[in-house]
């Protein structure tokens, strides 16, 4: 017997369901508009025995009506996204990569600039 999902919760299974995309799903449903927020919501849910077995009962529904958008689309951008999608889900998605600058606080910087100057000036000059 499944135990019932929360109004979001089951927003958030059917939309990923859909889409794939856990933490667009988490956004959509939950009251937040900040992405880490979502992610980390995203990720409780996918943890939860609830939701993983809604989703997994509902997957193959979704799977479904991708592949018959693919086929019978008459739209060639919706049969291409659609294509992407099984291939998405079926593991073969290419990597994403993102940019991450690191900004380190003064503190640090300005010991790691103590630190190098004190390193300098404790050595001693064997040249002779």
């Amino acid at each position: 017997m499944t135990r019932k999902l929360t109004k979001k919760q089951k927003g958030f299974a059917d939309d990923y369901v859909d889409t794939g995309n856990a933490t667009k799903s988490a956004l959509k449903n939950y009251d937040t508009e900040d992405y880490f927020t979502a992610g980390n919501i995203a990720s409780d849910n996918l943890k939860k025995p609830k939701i993983i077995e809604y989703i997994e009962a509902n997957a193959d529904n979704a799977m479904s009506r991708i592949v018959e958008i693919s086929i019978k689309a008459k739209n060639e951008t919706v049969k291409l996204n659609a294509n992407k999608d099984i291939v998405d889900r079926a593991g073969f998605k290419p990597t994403e990569r993102q940019e991450v600058k690191i900004t380190l606080p003064k503190p640090i910087l300005d010991l790691t600039d103590a630190g190098i100057q004190e390193d300098n000036s404790n050595q001693k000059d064997h040249s002779s």
